[in-house]
């Protein structure tokens, strides 16, 4: 086979007097090729079947010499069909395969053979023949006007007659276009896991040597690659000359005018190169495809001098454009974009292009606080051109290109170096000739510059972004399709390298997930033209349908989107002491008015007129009323104010403190009697016998005496009687009851009443009015005198305690003699003194008795008091009947 296989030389010749005709080796035809070829194929599959097979091989191999051959060969020929692998792009190795693997190899390869043989037999004998590219354009006619009128509440200030702009747009594609990934020789990788690596394997213009050098995460994998020309960007400054205005910009030719050069092979590229390398400015511009690629590719390079204009064919040159690096990363020369942020990622991973010293014309205009940053805008302003974009969607892979494509891509760079020119004048003039802000576009474009391009990836929740979107609501079976169909589609975007919209576009993969139909038919009739990719994965996106409407149907929580608002920071600070809001001095209507601090007389206060001369001025009084001024206080106020402060700023120890609340509380808890023996002057139900008032205090002293005189069995006596006779009044009061008396009565009783409460009340408030008088004094002589005087004050109060506690108890002494009661025949005694009354006895009502009471009176001897209860019944009824017993 290898001797044949080296034996054998094909080459092709299309010449318009022999076509159809093929030489292979030397005057061979291709008949006597094919018979030479199938009796060599017979004769090696002979030679195959003469080997022994099943237990004879078994016995063979036995023998050490026969294995060793067996070996060799086959490492021979597995070495010979990896090479016709690679010689047809079949990717594998297949000697570390196993043999199912291999014969799979081996098909996919023999058929990979047989199409390309069949199609080149078919082009030979003129059957086939290459398709040439038709271009196909779509245009929309103007839009005629039409008048709108505005009817509504929400629309009162708009115009009633407005006309709509016309619209016009123009598609230019084109039938059988090729793709032009196949011509690659590197192949384009759409792996997530295997980051953008620089293809660059010289450096010009360098400060640094080449270093293409990784970046690491935590866990040790490669995430990406440093920029090879971030050093000399980092160390890059605008030359002086950059920074000084053009003198007298010259507006360029028109572009029928000046000489176009279309570069499409290496020869051109290398001639070129060297008339750019002696222009000082160059306009760079780029067209891109990304309908019909994963990634995207660069399909065409537009470069502008002052003198010509260069369209480089990116796709004939994709190996070759980096050496345009010599004129792109030399800093001496400037080079003009328009919004470079994704030109500059597209030369980097397309054609290994760096940029060093560039102007950004969008980064200008913002500077210059334009309306819009369009170039279209800036053609129109610098230049009064209004450009056609209707072609910026335009399928650039198409060759040969149209001239109305290039005369759309020469326009965006033929008239860039003159606005440039322009916007540096301008520049300066906003910056009061100084460079500062032309300066800032340099550096903003120069942060442009070290951009790196990065793979787009995806993650679990990367279709949330476009179901936010959508604005939809989906239950968890439709977010589970719209994730696993989201995933699918990746894969098979990457896979087949074309892009997602080419795939499955989001309206139609957001409708897939929401109807979930059950059917595939529901799958196509749910897109709308049907992608030619979702027609061949048809089964295996069913699948996924059919899976997602096995999930539990659950009530999906979605986190929200936190939308961060924006906050003012205000530089004044309100913590500040040096703060007031009522300071006006910063304002210019405030700061020529007088103010208090440089009042002056009416003598000293004059104003310079226009003349000279000093003109006295209107006189300024002082205001009657000011908010500020404090009142004069009088001497006696004054001197308490100054007591007070005395009295806070004296420091006593607690013990002293504690003597000086002594009389504070005493004070209290005679204002807390005075109040229970008010009230309870107002609860008394009926009076008593009148007690005689006649006893005066010499008959007091007497009984006094006559008590410690009195032997101990009359004193045992006296106890005696005092008992019983408190126990009758205690039943007598049980069994009272309130009389019933007629209006006149009440009315004459509860004047009585209140005549007695009056005059009861007059001493305790009185005696009040005197504690309180004593405390005070006895507070001003404490703080005076010291704690000599506060020791004196306890012990006279003390021995005035122990007083007013024996003249209670001796109260109560004589409070317990007998009692008269009176009858019911006799009428109620009108002229009853209150104040002799003690109210203690009467605590709301009748005293409920203690068991033990009760027992007693109910119980045993006790009974016969029964009868004595009846009587006093009778006595305290107050009617005039007389009860007859029956």
């Amino acid at each position: 086979m290898a001797s044949q296989e080296e034996e054998i030389n094909i080459a092709t010749k299309d010449s318009p007097s022999e076509k159809g005709k093929a030489v292979i080796g030397e005057n061979v035809s291709v008949n006597d090729f094919t018979k030479k070829g199938f009796s060599e194929i017979v004769e090696a599959t002979k030679c195959i079947n003469s080997f022994p097979q099943g237990a004879s091989r078994d016995l063979y191999c036995a023998y050490p010499t026969f294995g060793r051959i067996i070996d060799e060969q086959s490492h021979r020929i597995l070495g010979l069909i990896s090479h016709v692998f690679k010689w047809q792009n079949i990717r594998g190795n297949i000697q570390r395969r196993q043999p199912d693997e291999q014969f799979d190899m081996l098909l996919e390869c023999n058929d990979a053979i047989f199409d390309r043989l069949q199609s080149n037999l078919d082009e030979l004998a003129g059957i086939k023949k290459n398709p040439q590219t038709v271009v196909v354009e779509s245009c929309i006619n103007n839009i005629t006007p039409v008048k709108t009128t505005c009817k509504g509440a929400g629309a009162w200030n708009l115009k009633t007659n407005d006309i709509r702009p016309l619209i016009s747009a123009r598609l230019i594609t084109a039938k059988n276009i090729p793709r032009p990934q196949v011509k690659f020789q590197i192949p384009v990788d759409n792996k997530a896991d295997q980051p953008f690596m620089p293809r660059l394997k010289d450096k010009p213009n360098s400060l640094k040597p080449l270093a293409i050098l990784p970046e690491y995460d935590e866990s040790g994998d490669v995430v990406s690659y440093l920029h090879p020309y971030e050093f000399e960007l980092m160390k890059f400054e605008v030359p002086s000359e950059r920074l000084k205005a053009r003198e007298s910009p010259q507006v360029p030719k028109d572009m029928k005018e000046t000489e176009l050069v279309y570069v499409d092979t290496a020869e051109k590229l290398k001639n070129v190169l060297q008339e750019l390398s002696q222009a000082n400015e160059l306009a760079v511009d780029v067209e891109h495809h990304n309908y019909r690629s994963f990634l995207g590719f660069t399909c065409l390079v537009q470069i502008s001098t002052k003198l010509k204009d260069y369209i480089f064919d990116a796709l004939e040159l994709r190996d070759d454009m980096h050496i345009l690096n010599e004129v792109l990363t030399n800093p001496k020369i400037v080079k003009i974009f328009h919004g470079a942020d994704l030109d500059i990622e597209w030369l980097q991973r397309d054609l290994s292009l760096y940029v060093v010293n560039m102007f950004d014309t969008h980064q200008a205009a913002k500077a210059l606080n334009y309306a819009r940053l369009s170039l279209a805008f800036l053609l129109k302003v610098y230049c009064d051109i209004e450009i056609d974009k209707t072609f910026q969607l335009a399928d650039w892979r198409i060759r040969p290109l149209p001239d109305e494509l290039i005369a759309y891509a020469r326009q965006d760079t033929h008239f860039l170096i003159y606005v440039y020119e322009r916007l540096t004048n301008d520049l300066l003039k906003a910056g009061n000739e100084q460079p500062q802000l032309l300066r800032g576009v340099y550096q903003r474009s120069t942060e442009l510059c070290k951009k790196r391009y990065v793979k787009p990836v995806i993650t679990q929740s990367s279709h949330l972004d476009m179901y936010r979107k959508s604005k939809q609501l989906f239950d968890n079976r439709q977010l589970y399709a719209l994730r696993e169909i989201f995933q699918w589609r990746d894969t098979i975007a990457r896979q087949e390298d074309e892009s997602y919209n080419y795939v499955l576009p989001n309206h139609m993969m957001l409708q897939i997930a929401e109807n979930l139909p059950r059917e595939m038919q529901g799958i196509l009739s749910s897109c709308n033209p049907i992608p030619p990719l979702v027609k061949q994965h048809l089964f295996p996106l069913h699948q996924i349908i059919l899976k997602a409407r096995e999930q539990p149907l659950v009530k999906p929580i979605i986190n929200t989107e936190t939308t961060q608002r924006t906050v003012s920071v205000s530089v004044k600070d309100y913590n500040s002491k040096l703060y007031c809001p009522h300071d006006l001095t910063h304002l210019e209507e405030i700061q020529d008015l007088p103010t208090l601090i440089n009042f002056k007389s009416d003598s000293e206060q004059q104003i310079n007129s226009d003349d000279g001369d000093r003109v006295p001025s209107v006189c300024l009084k002082k205001a009657a009323l000011r908010f500020y001024d404090k009142p004069n206080n009088c001497e006696e106020e004054q001197l308490i104010i100054k007591r007070k402060r005395k009295e806070k700023d004296l420091i006593l120890q607690p013990y002293y403190r504690y003597l000086a609340m002594l009389p504070i509380v005493e004070k209290e808890k005679l204002d807390e009697a005075a109040r229970i023996e008010a009230e309870e002057k107002n609860i008394q139900l009926c009076p008593t016998t009148v007690v005689d008032n006649t006893v005066t205090e010499e008959k007091v002293i007497k009984t006094e005496e006559d008590a410690y005189s009195v032997s101990v069995k009359e004193m045992l006596k006296r106890k005696r009687e005092e008992s019983s006779s408190s126990k009758n009044i205690a039943c007598v009061r049980s069994n009272v009851k309130r009389p019933k008396t007629g209006p006149q009565n009440n009315q004459f009783s509860t004047e009585k009443r209140v005549n007695g409460s009056e005059e009861g009340l007059n001493k305790p408030v009185n005696s009040d009015e005197s504690a309180n008088d004593n405390g005070n004094d006895n507070l001003n002589i404490l703080s005076k005198e010291g704690p000599s005087s506060s020791q004196s004050l306890a012990q006279e109060q003390q021995k005035s305690d122990k007083k007013k506690l024996k003249n209670k108890h001796k109260s109560k002494k004589s409070g317990s003699s007998p009692k008269s009661y009176q009858s019911s025949n006799k009428p109620i005694q009108i002229d009853f003194d209150y104040n002799k009354v003690d109210f203690n006895k009467f605590k709301g009502g009748a005293q409920k008795a203690k068991p033990t009471e009760f027992k007693q009176q109910f119980h045993g001897k006790n009974n016969a008091n029964k009868s004595q209860n009846k009587k006093l019944n009778k006595l305290f009824t107050f009617s005039q009947v007389k009860g007859n017993k029956k």
